[in-house]
């Protein structure tokens, strides 16, 4: 007989609970029922939707060739139908911005990762690029943004950030878009400035965190250079420049992604 672990038994399938439909099949895999069509190769096609064994909605996916692409959604388990997770795939990568959330009554059950957070993060946002995360661009939601976050173009760019900005918590990191702004002290500042690198101009490249509101109207910003870690810089902006020159860098990482790749003028 050969040696090593024995295979745990397969999971048979529970009860079909009231309100999962008669053709849904369940996935012990997945823990859960789910339905939607099958292309000839028997690879889910289209549009699934998944149940959790108690009946409530776990999500739902989209298929192409028996791969995630387009916008996925997962649920937590309390019948809240509270948002758990969204994540966009393309060919499968995870492709955009991925969000995960508590429930509206803060717990995190199958979720215990989420409270090394903190305890004012209840929305957590993450770009990625072609199946590789980019938590240096993240969004840190307070329990105002849950129910509406900042409002975006279609290209990612913050819709007036500076009259959101009660919704964010520290550690969120901001793009410079403009080629400067003018800090509380009325100082053109361009380090990280986006449109400075796309056209090859000098400037520090690094990114901007959101540190805490200041006064009523005038925000906490910290510049973390690329070149040298233990080098950083604060500045105080006031809400009007926030929303002209400065967009959310989950929101906006795709499109900026090009600029990156700029090459430093000597």
């Amino acid at each position: 007989m050969a040696s090593g672990k024995r295979k745990p038994a397969p999971k048979l399938p529970p009860e079909r609970a009231e309100g999962i439909p008669e053709d849904a099949t369940w996935n012990a895999h997945e823990e859960t029922w789910g339905v939607g069509a099958l292309g000839e190769d028997g690879k889910r096609t289209g549009r699934w939707t998944f149940h959790w064994a108690d009946g409530g909605l776990a999500g739902s996916a989209t298929y192409v060739n028996g791969v995630r692409d387009g916008v996925a959604e997962w649920f937590h388990k309390n019948k809240s139908g509270d948002l758990r997770e969204r994540t966009t795939y393309a060919g499968g990568k995870l492709h955009g911005k991925r969000v995960w959330q508590r429930s509206r009554k803060g717990k995190t059950p199958g979720f215990e990762w989420f409270e090394k957070l903190g305890e004012g993060t209840w929305r957590y946002e993450v770009p990625h690029y072609n199946g590789t995360a980019q938590p240096r661009y993240a969004t840190y939601y307070g329990k105002n943004g849950v129910d509406e976050q900042i409002p975006a173009s279609p290209e990612g760019r913050s819709i007036g950030l500076g009259e959101h900005m009660d919704k964010l918590e520290p550690q969120t990191v901001l793009m410079l878009v403009e080629e400067t702004f003018l800090d509380s002290e009325e100082r053109e500042v361009h380090a990280g400035s986006l449109a400075r690198i796309a056209r090859g101009a000098k400037t520090a490249r690094g990114r901007w965190l959101y540190v805490g509101r200041e006064s009523d109207d005038v925000y906490h910003l910290r510049f973390m250079s690329d070149d040298n870690v233990d080098v950083s810089e604060d500045v105080f902006v006031d809400g009007n420049e926030l929303t002209r020159a400065f967009t959310l860098a989950a929101d906006y990482y795709l499109t900026a992604r090009p600029v990156f790749d700029t090459p430093r003028k000597r």
